[in-house]
């Protein structure tokens, strides 16, 4: 398979046989179907827990933005218990760290993967240019539901859900445009309706239109049409898409011949980012000045160590906690794959508003659950020698006393109190329900994060008698190479 230089994006869906596919390469006589590459992705221990779906192959500062935000009615259910991504109902300033982050956005479908995909690159952008790119994860569901329909679909229903290796691989597939390039209206305001409105029409065809028949979904380039008119995209869009991609969506990004040029398309290969590594030395972060592809190529996954067996579980947890501390030390925009319970959260009537925490969540039992992904933007801790230090409070690195604080937050006896993410659940008349100051952002108190809690997604009611699973709520976290 040497000579073979890329490959569909094939998945397999959590419990479901392997996808069966046919490797392409130079002189074939196969049909036109699927090309084979291995697409390593390093240490997807967690993904058996997260997503529905998980890609196995491929080698390869806080302002609101705008001023509308749409008002949901309810929690969008979770495709099932493994999968998917959990939405909030209803609707900067200076930190012990510094991660550089665009403005918050709200997700109208769970699809919060893609939203943790745009603010890391996003940040690791800002970082390298001062220019605060606003990516469209419409522009990835598109292709991710044109994956979905045309190769791996099981169940006949487009998804949203997903995971951070499905969607490093569609950046690296597809590349990435602006909102205003591919939906302008996305761009107006911190909610995509369309993205709702998609997913409605696109499940539509699907159920009783142009796609409800199977030959119907072996042809790409009616699929593509489909899709092309859900998301009402311009004239002008999709000619791009079909120039770059062609009209059965075959063509991928690095393939020879392909090119985005004169498109809103942007290339990973052509999108600067910059974040720091300690693979060099250790004891040093190094800036990295590179691009997207080398990003996803770096950055690797750290599950959190969760079971509850190990004599040492504490310490292996503290571990971890101080290679996430370094890594935010460095501003560097750490995910966080982490389990919500939506009754430990703490909307603004209790003592610690705008937070996930084990207190609220014992007063009142489970509630709603589900699987989400975020992105980390300071933490809260306290230590032996200088007792708490807060989230919100600057601390510079050049200043001796703030030096000290900032090593003392380093030693196996800190006790970190709280993360504080930037959500996906948007910030406008989102004030009582985030962590004071910071609309938009929440923080995870490490009493809930480690657990464990009752867990039991798909059961409701929910009783101590009928809920009887546990978890321990954090994840994994995706770090740069070194940490």
């Amino acid at each position: 398979m040497a000579a073979i230089e890329t490959s569909r994006l094939l998945v397999h869906k959590t419990g479901s046989p392997p996808i069966q596919w046919i490797p392409r390469g130079p002189g074939s006589t196969a049909e036109r179907g699927p090309k084979c590459v291995k697409f390593g992705y390093p240490t997807l221990s967690y993904m058996g827990i997260l997503p529905a779906v998980v890609v196995v192959q491929r080698t390869m500062a806080r302002p609101v933005k705008g001023t509308t935000t749409l008002l949901f009615g309810s929690l969008l259910a979770l495709s099932s218990a493994l999968g998917g991504c959990t939405m909030e109902t209803g609707s900067s300033s200076s930190d012990i760290t510094d991660v550089p982050h665009t403005p918050v956005e709200g997700q109208s479908i769970s699809n919060c993967w893609l939203y943790a995909e745009a603010s890391w690159l996003e940040s690791m952008h800002l970082a390298a240019t001062g220019e605060a790119f606003d990516a469209s994860q419409s522009y990835w569901s598109y292709w991710h539901w044109f994956n979905q329909i045309n190769e791996y679909m099981v169940d006949v229903v487009v998804t949203p859900g997903g995971s951070q290796p499905e969607a490093h691989g569609l950046v690296h597939a597809y590349g990435l445009m602006a909102e205003s390039a591919f939906v302008p209206e996305d761009a107006a305001g911190e909610v995509s309706e369309r993205q709702s409105e998609a997913l409605r029409r696109i499940n539509e065809e699907l159920t009783s239109g142009r796609l409800a028949d199977p030959s119907a979904r072996a042809d790409a380039a009616l699929i593509r049409d489909v899709l092309d008119d859900v998301w009402g995209l311009s004239d002008v869009v999709r000619v791009q898409l079909d120039q770059v991609f062609g009209p059965d969506g075959y063509n991928m990004l690095g393939e020879e011949g392909v090119s985005t040029e004169g498109t809103g398309i942007i290339a990973p290969q052509q999108f600067a980012v910059r974040y720091t590594e300690r693979v060099s030395d250790p004891d040093v972060a190094t800036v990295k000045d590179t691009n997207l592809v080398t990003a996803i190529s770096e950055w690797r996954s750290a599950g959190y160590p969760s079971s509850l067996s190990d004599s040492d579980l504490a310490q292996q947890q503290r571990d971890h906690q101080i290679r996430v501390q370094r890594a935010l030390h460095d501003a560097q925009p750490v995910i966080i794959v982490w389990n919500v319970d939506f009754n430990a959260m703490d909307s603004g009537t209790g003592e610690l508003p705008g937070s996930f925490n084990l207190t609220t969540l014992e007063a009142v039992g489970s509630g709603r659950q589900g699987a989400h992904t975020t992105v980390l933007e300071d933490y809260e801790a306290v230590t032996l020698e200088f007792g708490l230090l807060e989230a919100g409070v600057t601390l510079d690195a050049n200043q001796p006393n703030d030096q000290a604080k900032l090593a003392a937050l380093l030693e196996p006896t800190t006790q970190v109190r709280f993360y504080r993410i930037k959500n996906s659940w948007g910030a406008v008349g989102a004030e009582a329900t985030s962590a004071p100051g910071f609309p938009g952002y929440h923080d995870l108190y490490l009493d809930y994060l480690n657990g464990p809690i009752a867990w039991c997604p798909s059961v409701d009611p929910k009783t101590p008698q009928s809920c009887t699973g546990t978890t321990v709520p954090l994840n994994a976290v995706i770090l740069p190479p070194g940490y």
